[in-house]
């Protein structure tokens, strides 16, 4: 019985843009702290939602004591993500400009992207483990006799390039220009394994 794993592999360009910004405030007591989040939150979801095709969502809402400065901290995160990355940068740059933190952006090759790769890296996975065990055999002077069992992976991607930045409390700066990203290629892998029986080569 012989084992084989054989995996093939394409690189496709990234095609979906996440962004995760921060509504920080710090202040002396919290009530403050939180109806300053509410409020810029409030008008980030608003703006953001106004935008076509970008999905939008709120992440953690948090708001601590710090016991060594006497003041309250608190923030809450907006998620952003679009295949469009012009109009989710110029949105990103528009709620910077309005006082938003970043906090993570990177790109990841979406589910349609991954699964366009699947039949053709399938193929060539299977066709380059069929050409490996004929090799083993013929090396080891033995006969393909053929395959017991053979499982074939689902397309699969590393995971989404993401770029993390040092989150601070920020004032609104008006007119800020748009952040800057570049996609880059994600590696799409499949990956076959196989129990293939070889036997005596006859005479």
């Amino acid at each position: 019985m012989l084992h084989l794993t054989q995996t093939a592999e394409k690189k496709l360009t990234r095609d979906v843009l996440h962004v995760e910004l921060r509504a920080e405030k710090t202040g002396s007591d919290a009530q403050t702290v939180q109806s300053a989040i509410n409020q810029l939150m409030a008008k980030a979801l608003d703006q953001a939602h106004q935008a076509q095709g970008i999905e939008v969502e709120t992440g953690s809402y948090s708001v601590n004591h710090i016991e060594t400065q006497s003041e309250w901290s608190g923030f809450q995160s907006l998620y952003l993500s679009g295949g469009d990355a012009a109009v989710v940068l110029k949105l990103v740059g528009t709620l910077q400009g309005e006082g938003l933190v970043m906090s993570t952006m990177g790109y990841e090759a979406s589910p349609k992207v991954v699964k366009s790769a699947e039949d053709a890296l399938t193929v060539e996975a299977l066709s380059a483990l069929d050409k490996r065990a004929a090799a083993v055999a013929q090396q080891m002077h033995l006969s393909l006799l053929g395959y017991r069992d053979i499982t074939v992976g689902n397309a699969t991607t590393q995971g989404a390039q993401m770029m993390r930045f040092g989150a601070m409390a920020a004032d609104a700066v008006a007119g800020m220009p748009s952040p800057v990203a570049a996609a880059g290629q994600a590696m799409i892998s499949v990956t076959v394994n196989a129990d293939i029986l070889l036997g005596a080569k006859q005479p």
